[in-house]
């Protein structure tokens, strides 16, 4: 009997997509961008797929633990450029509710309902850190810790849940790794670039190079299979920007060929007909003298 398995996210693409803008640069993970606020972007984009994953169900809790710390971290990134103490009060809180929320969901899903057992225990059984569950027991009962626990303790928890559960998705893909198309990794950039003059750029430099044929598979492969309306009307933007440039460089090329060509003397034919049309062209002004004799006709007789 076959049996179906319902999950928030479209296909598996689409959640190894968030794993890629989340831990960008992280953990041995392609360097998708190298400045700080391109990497920010692109785990703001993700903590609000996960957000959505949420709002569906099913949402697996370490997916969800992700989601809430980095937007702690990012929070915290967000508050460094003010002043106001409330604004850390803010962040502290934030970090202390993502922590205690991963730590005891996480322990909660492996307690034994028929024998109790204590955190401490369960986090030993699996791996957990104890100043996990120390630092979740005092954001909870004791005053809020400070932030110079909380961030790296914060960091400390999503490299352990990278080596949990994210980095386990790699192991569960039976599927043959496909060789890399180095046109479709192209594109692939090119959809990733958040900043438009820095995709023009790439279109001179990168894309240009490819055959048309070859890109416009890649482009029609890459949109019906990334999820979301902005890839896909990205897609449609790259096909129109690739159309024109072509026809561009087909002008171009036709404009060198013909200045290039030597031009050939007329021949006496040609000119003696060029002449004629020469002197049609003179004669015909558009009103000339009725030549003959005219004959008036009454209205209405033909």
């Amino acid at each position: 009997m076959v049996q179906y398995i319902f999950t928030p996210w479209r296909d598996r693409h689409e959640l190894l997509l968030v794993r890629d803008q989340l831990y960008a640069g992280r953990q041995g993970q392609r360097q998708l961008h190298h400045d700080d606020d391109a990497r920010r972007a692109l785990q703001n984009l993700a903590v609000a797929r996960i957000s959505m994953w949420m709002q569906r169900g099913g949402c697996p809790h370490m997916v969800e633990s992700t989601a809430l710390l980095f937007a702690a971290v990012l929070s915290d990134d967000v508050a460094a450029t003010q002043s106001a103490g409330s604004s850390t009060y803010a962040v502290r809180a934030a970090y202390s509710a993502a922590f205690s929320r991963f730590v005891t969901g996480l322990l909660d899903g492996h307690q034994d309902k028929l024998r109790k057992q204590s955190m401490y225990s369960i986090a030993k059984v699996i791996g957990l850190p104890a100043t996990f569950v120390e630092l979740r027991h005092q954001a909870t009962h004791e005053q809020l810790p400070s932030l110079a626990k909380l961030r790296p303790a914060a960091h400390m928890a999503l490299d352990w849940i990278w080596d949990y559960y994210w980095k386990q998705l790699d192991k569960g893909n039976d599927e043959t790794p496909a060789p890399q198309d180095s046109c479709r990794e192209a594109v692939l950039r090119y959809l990733r670039e958040e900043h438009e003059q820095r995709r023009q750029k790439m279109i001179a430099s990168e894309l240009s190079r490819w055959d048309m044929a070859k890109l416009m598979a890649a482009i029609k492969d890459l949109q019906a299979t990334l999820p979301g309306n902005q890839v896909y009307l990205k897609c449609m933007k790259l096909k129109q920007e690739l159309l024109a440039l072509e026809k561009t460089k087909l002008q171009a090329s036709t404009t060198l060929q013909d200045e290039a060509a030597p031009q050939q003397p007329q021949s006496d034919g040609a000119q003696a007909d060029g002449a004629q049309e020469e002197e049609s062209d003179d004669d015909d002004v558009g009103w000339s003298k009725y030549r003959g004799q005219w004959k008036p006709k009454p209205i209405g007789v033909v």
